[in-house]
């Protein structure tokens, strides 16, 4: 009889050890969608922790009622076998068949950061493996996007052996967050390791069609703009940061693409004319990466064109240097041509204005001759009223230079009249007559 007891609590422990088990991964799909799910419903995260704890101590309160009904059952045996064998073995019988009722290790609350220049996405590691297959679609990413800064990472009960008298496991997370950084990223890629981003040459070297070699530097700022572009950049680079793919993909994309610009050019053309050329390939790459989830804000050539053979360099500075000198020689000359324009605008000034003047003065000299000759005509005509008009003229202007005083010497008539003496109307009007 105590053989049967026996063997029916241990179906019993091995049957509600299968079943909680069962239970257990039957509800662990469940438990990951739910947790995905806490992100559209914050309150969630209180219900799956009552749930947790509600479960966990269910499965406990189990192992101890299998435990209780065991003992009833075997208590009258128990006191039998006491009293033969002794209180030791006992204890000892106890002890083995209560080994199985131990609590499993609680479900540790894993919780995770989403920054604010980040992008999260939770993806469940369990479950429809349809679903797992298909993680890097974009689709199913933008389902999983994290809205909350906090995350909770779900875990999964992980059997390590057999689980008969004791569990035998551990928990694992049943998810994994994947970050995705938005912050706008800037690389310079320059020959100079005092420049560039980096210590190493990293210039872009290319060839024209006349075989020169040259490199020059070039500078690039890129950002994920958007939560869609954060899902399409984690399709496409699963696991890659935006500096790592601007370092490789997008850098290797400008070496292949300006070398195809510039390969069938001629030197002097790309050197007097490369803004179009440098300004297609900017673009070029812009739109092929954009559809990669990466938007790229500038992008553009730093520095100027430094080529492998120190002789271009060289016969460039001469070239240079003889343009300057013709440009200085021809400043020069227009300097010296405005100077002679000037000399000679003056000059021209200077001619007509004494033109000018010469006319103005034989002019009056005419003026003074006609003036000359109508007086000497009307002398002609009366010489005596002439002559009494000079005689008047003459002492008028001896008044306005006398100074108002009598001359200290006279020689002469003992009563000098120093009177002007003005001829009377009757004496002119005969002289007139005759």
């Amino acid at each position: 009889m105590l053989y049967v007891k026996l063997l029916v609590i241990a179906a019993a422990f091995c049957a509600y050890g299968l079943y909680s088990t069962y239970d257990y991964n039957h509800r662990l799909d469940e438990n990951t969608k739910v947790a995905v799910k806490q992100f559209e419903n914050p309150e969630l995260s209180t219900q799956i922790r009552d749930e947790q704890y509600v479960r966990s101590n269910g499965y406990y309160m189990g192992w101890v009622v299998i435990a209780l009904v065991g003992g009833l059952m075997l208590v009258s045996d128990v006191k039998n076998l006491f009293k033969k064998v002794g209180s030791a073995a006992c204890i000892l019988l106890l002890c083995l068949l209560l080994t199985g009722c131990g609590r499993k290790p609680f479900e540790p609350l894993k919780l995770e950061i989403v920054n604010n220049n980040e992008i999260g996405f939770l993806l469940p590691l369990v479950g429809d493996p349809k679903n797992q297959s298909s993680s890097q679609n974009e689709d199913y990413l933008k389902k999983n996007l994290v809205f909350t800064q906090q995350v909770r990472i779900p875990q999964q009960w992980v059997s390590l052996g057999y689980e008969t008298s004791c569990w035998n496991g551990e928990w694992r997370d049943a998810a994994i967050l994947k970050k995705v950084d938005v912050s706008p990223v800037t690389r310079e890629w320059t020959a100079d390791p005092n420049s560039g981003t980096s210590n190493r040459n990293e210039a872009i070297w290319v060839m024209t069609g006349d075989q020169v070699e040259f490199s020059t530097g070039w500078t690039c700022t890129a950002r994920i703009a958007s939560r869609d572009d954060a899902a399409t950049f984690l399709h496409n680079y699963a696991g890659g940061t935006l500096e790592h793919v601007m370092d490789h993909e997008i850098r290797a994309k400008l070496q292949a693409e300006f070398g195809l610009e510039v390969t069938d050019l001629p030197m002097d053309e790309l050197r007097n004319h490369a803004t179009p050329h440098i300004k297609r390939v900017a673009e070029d790459i812009t739109k092929f990466f954009q559809t990669r989830g990466i938007q790229i804000t500038n992008f553009g050539i730093t520095g100027g064109f430094v080529y492998k053979d120190p002789k271009i360099s060289d016969r460039m500075v001469e070239i240079f240097n003889m343009e300057q000198e013709k440009a200085i020689r021809l400043a020069k000359t227009v300097a010296q041509e405005q100077e002679n324009k000037k000399i000679i605008l003056e000059a021209d000034g200077k001619a007509k204005g004494l033109l000018i003047e010469k006319a103005a003065e034989a002019k009056g000299i005419q003026m003074v001759a006609d003036a000359k000759a109508y007086e000497m005509q009307k002398a002609k005509e009366s010489q005596t009223t002439y002559l009494a008009l000079k005689t008047i003229e003459l002492q008028k202007a001896n008044i306005e230079k006398w100074d108002g005083k009598l001359p200290t010497y006279y020689i002469g008539s003992s009563n000098p009249n120093t009177l002007l003496q003005v001829p009377s109307p009757a004496k002119v009007t005969g002289a007139e007559s005759k």
